[in-house]
């Protein structure tokens, strides 16, 4: 079940719908669903980040991809001189795969095992990236830009503040996300404790 995916991903403790001692387990999966529910409604944008992040949901990358594109035609309404549409689809394609891999992409040479095997059959640190993942930098950022919208480094530069706080805002909003669903469950988890006592 994906909400369960995404409440372990949290380190959340106690999900367990065996039951224990002769009763029922603390929170039952229909609970568990609507604590994602009432959490939702404190950071959409944050959830849609966070289950293309843990679950590669399809549907909530599309959703995701439309609203920030409206959050970029937003930031851009200030831009001084033309861009086309392209722009602002790169600026957004990097700034949700930034948001979505916060460690950095997966080495494409290694595939994330952060070794290889040279040609006497050692295994070696790959020197590619760190630990299988490629971290993001001014100059990842521009790669991945350049994959919709090949441009030169100096007009990179101009997008890059955009970029930043698209990117931003983005984490901001699956932090927030992430403290509403913990802070929730750990509310409701209470709540269960004090009616389990009084019973």
């Amino acid at each position: 079940m994906q909400f369960e995916k995404l409440l372990a991903k949290f380190n959340v403790k106690g999900i367990n719908y065996e039951p224990s001692l002769g009763g029922k387990g603390l929170l039952s999966q229909d609970e568990q669903l609507a604590i994602v529910g009432l959490a939702w409604k404190e950071s959409p944008v944050g959830f849609l980040v966070l289950f293309v992040e843990c679950l590669q949901d399809k549907s909530a990358l599309k959703k995701l991809y439309q609203a920030t594109l409206i959050e970029a035609n937003t930031l851009m309404e200030t831009w001084r001189g033309p861009y086309p549409d392209k722009a602002l689809q790169a600026l957004v394609y990097t700034a949700i795969a930034e948001a979505t891999q916060q460690f950095g992409q997966v080495c494409p040479e290694c595939h994330g095992s952060g070794k290889y095997i040279a040609k006497n059959r050692s295994r070696r640190t790959c020197p590619c990236c760190d630990g299988g993942r490629i971290g993001w930098t001014q100059e990842t950022r521009f790669a991945y830009f350049c994959q919709t919208l090949p441009v030169t480094f100096s007009r990179f530069k101009k997008y890059e503040s955009i970029l930043g706080k698209l990117v931003k805002r983005l984490v901001d909003k699956r932090s927030a996300a992430a403290l509403a669903l913990q802070g929730r469950y750990e509310q409701e988890e209470s709540m269960a404790k004090v009616l389990e006592a009084e019973a």
